[in-house]
């Protein structure tokens, strides 16, 4: 359990709730794909200026080079938003729900009661840093990340009410602390 996660998690705590687990996101992976992605496309605008000057084809660079470059600051900027996502939020499990406290200007709760859930709408991601919480209808589809947006909750638009634990060092362990949770409650 980790005190500063605690802390921001215990304002938002119901009457007889109790923390059983409590983190925060420690995903560099994320912000290590954006960073290949954002030299990739650097370079790529860096090869469009570097271009013969032939009339028609340094035109046709100059344009690409500057679209590219527009490319790599919006990638520079989600990239800032999205560590700043993850900068800002903490993750609880207490005896009846699982809860996020997020949010850029100010920390929001998003909660999910944990008498709602069962393995099934549980995914544990291939590499074991994220859990993804899903509807029961949900079970085929699974929402995507929606830039510029908080990744631990998805946005309306990418299917409603869907909950996902980010970059967690212990993400099997938390699995189960839920799903024992649960099974307690039932």
């Amino acid at each position: 359990m980790e005190p500063d996660a605690a802390e921001a998690i215990g304002p938002h705590l119901l009457a007889g709730e109790r923390i059983l687990w409590s983190g925060r996101p420690r995903d560099t992976s994320g912000l290590i794909r954006r960073a290949v992605l954002i030299v990739l496309v650097g370079v790529a605008a860096l090869v469009f200026r570097a271009m013969p000057p032939d009339e028609s084809l340094a035109t046709q660079a100059q344009v690409n080079s500057i679209v590219l470059a527009a490319i790599v600051f919006a990638l520079i900027a989600e990239a800032f938003v999205f560590h700043a996502y993850l900068a800002t939020t903490s993750y609880g499990v207490t005896n009846l729900r699982v809860l996020i406290v997020s949010g850029l200007r100010s920390r929001e709760p998003a909660s999910v009661f944990l008498d709602r859930l069962n393995a099934a709408q549980i995914r544990l991601s291939r590499h074991g840093s994220n859990l993804e919480f899903r509807r029961p209808t949900d079970h085929v589809r699974r929402a995507s990340y929606c830039p510029f947006t908080n990744p631990s909750i998805p946005p309306e638009i990418l299917g409603g009410e869907q909950y996902r634990l980010v970059g967690l060092s212990d993400a099997g362990h938390v699995y189960q602390v839920i799903l024992d949770a649960a099974e307690k409650l039932a």
